[in-house]
């Protein structure tokens, strides 16, 4: 149950950093486009 819940949160804030990473190189383009 322990394993199951520490995968569970793991993998959610993989996804929320991985979220981030894409909404900042997605700026960061628009920016650079302008």
């Amino acid at each position: 149950m322990a394993d199951v819940k520490f995968v569970f949160v793991t993998g959610g804030v993989t996804s929320s950093l991985g979220k981030g990473t894409l909404a900042a190189s997605l700026a960061m383009l628009l920016q650079a486009r302008g």
